[in-house]
């Protein structure tokens, strides 16, 4: 049996080599103040297990001496993922350890209550004996979807787009099918956690990632022509409130007979196709999204989906918005970034979040 101290010091290691992408022991034990006889002693573990790699040789001190000898996590030890689904596509991708896409595919597909269980199983079978020219094993995979959900314990609390009304535990159902991983999450929010991810060295700690679709669905009674979600994150964590509803969103400015989320959405056009209705949907988002970043001082706002081909449009909307709503001289220190995945934006998020935590949880990675 692996005592407890072990398997916590073995899951820091990891996540030190899994934020440095290339550290020595000797930084390892000094990062996380660990003697190097245990950092030792666990790597060699871990390159026996093939979970990471001896590399190239570092810089010797200033005074001399052997050089230390760098290490990385092995990328080709497995793959991860990540599946967007949405009531009538889903959207999947196949990510190394290092984050590089493998693999990726959109196809129709409908999703309904009643064969909702059938089609992700139908999936998560289908792909991995298509994905064996990869060499590699899959290790985990993340469902990212639109609803709110509790991901510490895999229940999906609802979902209006996949009209789903009543609790379906997710983990247990679908979860307990496979013998790797499987999580679900909203889809803004393993957007969020991607961006933790693929970003790790960056450290982000406080940001918003806004998920911006036109035309989600062909159910005008649900979303009408657009959906915004949020995915948070506070202190380099992703934020769910207090019933995983967090970042659910209703503008301010719609009346009690729009269906939508947005007062300009609640009309019947095509944001996309109508300049001047997009730049009044823009302007609405954009004064939600500059209350959010003065009032809880975020450092960043990623904007994903479809948004990102209106890039030119949307960042001075919302630089002017967020300068308009700050009453001090002193500039805002925030950054507008936008993703670059569209459509798989969502997917991609999701198998962060399962690299995330896989390297939380070391007995999840081990084969």
């Amino acid at each position: 049996m692996i005592k407890k101290p072990r398997v916590e010091n073995t899951s820091r290691i990891l996540r030190s080599l899994w934020i440095s992408k290339s550290i020595s022991r000797i930084e390892i034990a000094r990062e996380l103040g660990l003697n190097k006889s245990t950092i030792t002693d666990i790597v060699s573990q871990l390159i026996e297990q093939g979970i990471v790699l001896e590399t190239k040789e570092g810089s010797s001190s200033p005074l001399g001496g052997r050089k230390p000898v760098q290490l990385e996590l092995n990328k080709k030890y497995g793959y991860v993922l990540g599946i967007e689904l949405t009531s009538d596509r889903y959207t999947i991708v196949a990510v190394d350890l290092a984050g590089d896409i493998l693999f990726s595919k959109t196809e129709e597909d409908t999703l309904i209550t009643k064969n909702f269980e059938e089609r992700i199983v139908r999936i998560l079978k289908k792909y991995p004996p298509e994905l064996e020219w990869i060499g590699a094993p899959v290790i985990g995979a993340g469902i990212g979807m639109s609803g709110i959900i509790n991901t510490k314990t895999g229940v999906i609390q609802g979902s209006i787009a996949l009209k789903i009304e009543n609790d379906y535990d997710f983990a247990n159902i679908i979860g307990s099918q496979f013998d790797f991983p499987v999580f679900v999450e909203n889809d803004a929010n393993s957007c969020a956690w991607g961006e933790l991810a693929f970003h790790r060295s960056e450290k982000l700690r406080n940001f918003i990632f806004t998920l911006v679709e036109f035309n989600p669905t062909r159910s005008k009674e649900l979303y009408e022509n657009v959906s915004v979600g949020f995915g948070i994150v506070f202190g380099g964590h992703v934020y769910y409130g207090n019933g995983y509803s967090a970042g659910e969103f209703h503008s301010i400015f719609c009346n009690p007979e729009d269906l939508g989320q947005f007062r300009i959405s609640s009309q019947d056009v095509k944001l996309d196709d109508d300049g001047d209705k997009l730049r009044e949907f823009i302007k609405e988002l954009s004064k939600h999204l500059a209350l959010f970043t003065n009032t809880f001082n975020l450092g960043q706002i990623f904007l994903g989906g479809d948004i990102e081909q209106y890039q030119d449009i949307a960042r001075p909307i919302l630089t002017k918005a967020i300068k308009e709503n700050w009453m001090y001289k002193s500039p805002i220190d925030c950054e507008i970034r936008f993703s670059s995945l569209a459509n798989k934006s969502v997917a991609y998020g999701a198998a962060g979040m399962v690299l995330e935590r896989l390297f939380e949880v070391p007995e999840s990675i081990s084969q």
